[in-house]
């Protein structure tokens, strides 16, 4: 049983997820559809990034909205030949990310929560507690505000542990109080 339902947070924490993300939206959506046409012009399609599905709460799958930054089949690449200039700065200041309101909006994502790992990803080989699949994949983690999310698998999956633990609205204020200063740190060019 998930006993973080029985707090009063969790409820809280879904309307202001709700409410955050359509009003983000709204904003936004002018700027995402500026982004869409530039990566589509520079990197054509598809549009979506390749590797879409993720691992969310209670481990259903499910479609990870981004916008593919990455030139096709460039896996096999070095780093900095994966990205076009443009798609590079779109990447670093994470715009690609922002169709990720959606999956907010309709209950896949929170703005904070554990990272979502893909399905099928190796993972160390250290079992994977499943509480960090009793609350939803977060746009911000915990490793990130830590660590700028530059750790080990292994170690994001304590911050994940950690962070249901401690699932507070404090805890929460702080991610997102400390998200600013660790993306302009550790992802601006």
């Amino acid at each position: 049983m998930n006993k973080l339902t029985l707090k009063p947070y969790w409820y809280i924490k879904r309307l202001l997820d709700i409410f955050l993300s359509l009003v983000l939206i709204i904003i936004t959506l002018p700027i995402m559809l500026i982004v869409l046409l530039i990566l589509l012009i520079d990197l054509g399609f598809p549009i979506l990034n390749q590797n879409r599905y993720r691992e969310g709460m209670y481990k259903k799958s499910f479609l990870m909205f981004k916008l593919r930054t990455k030139k096709m089949n460039s896996d096999s690449l070095p780093i900095h030949d994966r990205y076009t200039k443009v798609s590079r700065v779109i990447d670093n200041l994470k715009l690609n990310e922002l169709p990720q309101l959606f999956n907010i909006l309709f209950g896949q994502m929170s703005f904070i929560g554990p990272r979502p790992f893909i399905p099928g990803e190796k993972l160390p080989k250290a079992k994977i507690s499943d509480k960090r699949y009793f609350v939803r994949p977060g746009l911000i983690s915990l490793a990130f505000v830590t660590k700028g999310g530059l750790e080990t698998h292994e170690k994001k999956i304590s911050f994940d542990e950690k962070y249901y633990d401690n699932f507070s609205f404090k805890q929460d204020l702080i991610i997102a109080l400390k998200a600013p200063i660790y993306f302009i740190r550790y992802n601006i060019f």
